[in-house]
């Protein structure tokens, strides 16, 4: 009786076209995988990025005690929600209008003094700017002395939220339905084979091979299909996310700010092997020899 390995590696050149199919769907699905993968990861990034630059703006009351604004701005910053706060005096507002409205000036033209208020500009910590954390702070703010009003884009953030969740939702129920169906390949050219060497596997036991030596060829070949499966799908990720973006990128743009993590194309060889194996594994349980 041959070792187990040897097999195997006969049994792959024995049905070589049946293990190219099989290669080729399972490079497919993994490497349909990696493209939902990077997308729900650039999702994220580009989501916490957003958050990253969210910022609360309080409006001060006029005439303010300089011991006050000290106060307010040290129980500010002691919130672990607070990054950074910034103070922004009323002269410092009209400027900044004045110049996002330059090409208006007519706008200020009569214009008696400096209507704005000093304000407070706050950016949050990442990981702080959700809904419930910032209405939370918001209303914590108000209550304090010297605040006349605070505000914040409460709609930007629960759009954010829901995109996000709405998108790892759907990613997650992706990805299950491509695993299963990736693992389904695996579990049915495990099958096939199984049944086309019926006869040598029956004597085989004859001869008084166990259960085990007999189904271990069957689990290296469906490993090294799947590993197979899986390097296919990260050379053609590569050669996708790694050369065409680059050249698309002076194009189009946006292709610059597409991220591609290295360990997602290390990992779809070890994701193949390991779809392979349990899918045989699958498959030899359900079949008596």
């Amino acid at each position: 009786m041959s070792h187990p390995w040897a097999s195997a590696l006969a049994g792959i050149r024995k049905e070589k076209w049946i293990n190219l199919l099989s290669v080729l769907s399972i490079g497919v699905g993994l490497f349909v995988l990696l493209v939902a993968l990077i997308a729900v990861y650039n999702l994220d990034y580009f989501a916490s990025k957003l958050q990253g630059r969210f910022s609360m703006t309080v409006y001060l009351q006029d005439g303010i005690p300089a011991a006050d604004l000290a106060a307010l701005r040290t129980a500010i910053r002691s919130d672990a929600a607070v990054g950074r706060v910034s103070y922004i005096s009323k002269a410092e507002a009209l400027s900044d209008l004045k110049k996002a409205l330059k090409d208006s000036p007519y706008l200020f033209e009569g214009l008696d003094g400096n209507p704005l208020p000093a304000s407070l500009d706050i950016r949050l910590r990442r990981g702080f700017a959700s809904d419930d954390a910032v209405s939370g702070l918001a209303s914590r703010i108000k209550q304090m002395r010297g605040v006349a009003d605070v505000q914040y884009g409460a709609g930007f953030l629960d759009a954010i939220e829901s995109v996000m969740s709405g998108a790892r939702t759907a990613g997650l129920a992706f990805l299950a339905a491509l695993l299963g169906g990736t693992l389904f390949i695996c579990y049915s050219t495990v099958k096939i084979l199984f049944y086309r060497r019926r006869e040598e596997i029956e004597t085989l036991g004859l001869l008084g091979a166990t259960p085990r030596f007999i189904r271990a060829p069957f689990l290296i070949e469906g490993s090294l299909l799947g590993a197979a499966g899986g390097i296919l799908a990260s050379l053609a990720g590569y050669s996708i996310f790694g050369v065409f973006l680059a050249r698309f990128a002076g194009a189009l743009p946006v292709f610059r700010y597409v991220l591609t993590p290295a360990y997602f194309f290390l990992l779809l060889p070890a994701a193949g092997l390991f779809i392979g194996f349990s899918g045989a594994l699958i498959a030899l349980g359900r079949i008596k020899s």
